[in-house]
Order: structure tokens, then sequence, then C-alpha cells
């Protein structure tokens, strides 16, 4: 760690090994570049292949919202260069962190029940949970930077609130392996945003409490 991080200030999240991981993870230039490299690669064919035809149903003014997967890791990958260099956007931050989760666990949960019904864990199936268990812990080390403001926890929310409209009402959810396990799914994907909305308003409570004047810092 050097002095270009010294932004950096506890958060909700304060268990020693992971936050030194995180911050070795993030302010590390090589592992940074590695991880933003990762993820915009794995992005580019999840945007042409996964959701191509996804993309091509639905109006141009839902595009943000259909491609969940990908629009995540490419959020984490410009989010983690933001705070390598000290720029706090917790708008993005929040979006990313919360996008990859929910996405990560939901594509694991996926291919479970797919293997549930009867399907198998064959090579696209276990290099897509593994490598989307990685956005999972992706989430969780930005975490440890976020500050959970109201603002930017109530627009985060409201992001993965709509995903889940636009997936289950308006019907551009990806495709799925197991196509009668969709109203598990959707289910599923539901219960994942309430679960991370209520942490981050809880983490927004814990850390107003714990700091009741924030100074102010680069970013926002």
């Amino acid at each position: 760690m050097n002095d270009t991080h010294s932004y950096f200030t506890p958060g909700v999240i304060r268990w020693r090994p992971w936050v030194r991981f995180a911050r070795w993870a993030v302010e590390t230039r090589g592992i940074l570049w590695l991880l933003v490299a990762v993820n915009l690669g794995s992005a580019i064919p999840g945007y042409l292949f996964w959701y191509g035809d996804s993309l091509l149903k639905a109006p141009w003014y839902l595009w943000v919202f259909v491609p969940d997967s990908p629009l995540s890791v490419t959020l984490m990958g410009i989010a983690l260069v933001a705070f390598h260099y000290g720029r706090r956007w917790e708008i993005l931050g929040l979006v990313a962190a919360g996008a990859c989760i929910k996405y990560g666990l939901w594509t694991d949960f996926v291919w479970f029940t797919n293997y549930l019904s009867g399907g198998e864990y064959h090579f696209t199936a276990i290099l897509m949970s593994l490598t989307h268990f990685g956005m999972v812990i992706e989430g969780l080390i930005l975490a440890v930077y976020l500050r959970f403001r109201p603002w930017p926890v109530g627009v985060a929310s409201l992001f993965l609130i709509a995903n889940d409209v636009v997936d289950y009402v308006f019907g551009y959810h990806p495709p799925v392996p197991n196509p009668a396990d969709l109203n598990l799914i959707a289910g599923f994907s539901v219960a994942e945003t309430g679960v991370i909305v209520l942490a981050c308003v809880v983490s927004a409570l814990v850390l107003a409490k714990r700091t009741p004047k924030v100074g102010m810092v680069r970013g926002g």
C-alpha cells in the first residue's frame, strides 16, 4: 500500500483478513489490471452470444437492464479502476457490487436447479458457475470501500429492482437451461434483490450511527 490509497477508511466490513485481501486486490496495480482484463474480456462474449438475442428483442431504452452479468462485470471493471485511483464513485460502486453479487449467485442457482431437474454439470455449467462465483467475491471486495450513503443506496436499490421488473415482468430475462423452473428462478432473483437492498439499508444505518458526520472525500 502507498500514499495513493491513504483515502481508505474502514466501512461496514471490518474483518481484518478480508479488508487486507480486498485492499491488496484493489490497490496492487498488477492484480487490479488482471481483474479488469478478466472482467471486460468475459463481458464481450456475454454481450454478443448469451444476451445477443435478448438485446435484439428489447427496445433500446431497456438495454441497460438486459445484459445482467456482462453489464455487472463491465461496471465492476470501471469501479475497480476508479477506486484504485482514489475516485470513490459510490453509486457506481454500489451498483457494481450489488449486481455482481446478485447475478453471480443467480447464475450458480440456475445451474444448480438445472442439475436438480435432471440436467448435467457439463463444461459450460462448471465454467459459468466458477466464474460467476468470482463475481460474488469481487462484489464483496469492493464492498469494503463503500460508505453506503442514503442517496447512492437508493439509486442502486432501484437499479436492482428495475432489473427484476425488466427480466420477469417484461420478459427480457436471459435464456435459462431449465425453463420449467423459471418461476423458481424468478423468485430467487427477487429474494436476492430484497436481501441485498436490506443489507445496504442496514449498512447505511450502521455507518450513520458509527460516524454521524462523514468528511468530504474525493468522488461521490
